[in-house]
């Protein structure tokens, strides 16, 4: 996960996909024993949870976070399929918040796009107008001087992680309410998704630089990239190949830029 305007890059990307999966299923299997509410906040939470056992090894442990990471999609992906029995689990029919609220329009918006668009104005206030988001913009610019400042990096970067995970967490309950089914495949390649919008957003894969509003953009400008590909009949296997080669030209194109 890149975040901050010239921000810090927690490489979160490896296992926002399947904690997306875990909370569609543990949301599924909550709804039909507590109300939805309570459902969904346990799920969320699971994802925060997830997001706190990354940050608490990368960030108080000095692990390799590509290795924690990695760990932790194995844990999730394999958590998700063992309490789902690899099969999708469809929601009660009295769960009507959550089996309406991908069709209902708030405020004339989707409700899914207006869960966006708050997330996206919560991370912009954090960053901009918070002490934290700005300690995080400068963890991730150098580190090295803010821990010389007395500063606890160790206590950002593991919150950065939470928060990560709890975004996760809500994109899984998102996916749950367009589908009404709890899947443990639910956020299967949204990891390649979630490193190809940052990228495409300006932001660095080594940290130092990135921006929420650009970020946004990214991921619209993906979003349109898959709509066209899914319009000309473009196969999933293909799409991929595209993802991965957007993927490598944005990063070429940084290398150029800062050589230039």
């Amino acid at each position: 996960m890149s975040l901050g305007d010239r921000g810090v890059s927690q490489r979160e990307g490896n296992s926002v996909g399947f904690i997306m999966g875990l909370s569609s299923v543990a949301v599924a299997l909550l709804c039909p024993n507590y109300p939805e509410w309570m459902a969904i906040t346990i799920a969320i939470g699971i994802g925060g949870a997830m997001g706190a056992f990354h940050g608490l090894f990368v960030a108080w442990r000095n692990m390799a976070p590509f290795v924690v990471t990695l760990a932790g999609m194995t844990i999730a992906r394999g958590l998700a399929f063992i309490y789902s029995n690899a099969a999708p689990i469809r929601l009660p029919r009295d769960a009507t918040f959550i089996r309406g609220f991908s069709t209902k329009y708030i405020l004339g918006m989707p409700g899914p796009v207006l869960v966006m668009i708050l997330g996206f104005l919560v991370t912009l206030f954090i960053l901009r107008m918070t002490s934290f988001g700005r300690l995080v913009v400068a963890v991730g610019s150098n580190e090295a001087a803010v821990r010389l400042a007395g500063i606890r990096t160790g206590w950002r970067k593991f919150w950065v992680y939470v928060l990560s995970g709890l975004c996760a967490g809500m994109a899984g309950i998102i996916s749950t309410m367009r589908t009404n089914v709890g899947s443990a495949t639910a956020g299967q390649g949204m990891e390649l998704d979630a490193i190809a919008a940052a990228v495409i957003g300006g932001a660095s894969l080594a940290g130092g630089y990135g921006s929420a509003l650009y970020t946004l953009l990214g991921v619209l400008i993906l979003g349109m990239i898959g709509n066209i590909m899914n319009l000309t009949h473009v196969s999933s296997y293909q799409q991929q190949v595209i993802k991965g080669a957007i993927i490598i030209a944005a990063v070429l194109l940084q290398s150029l830029k800062k050589r230039d």
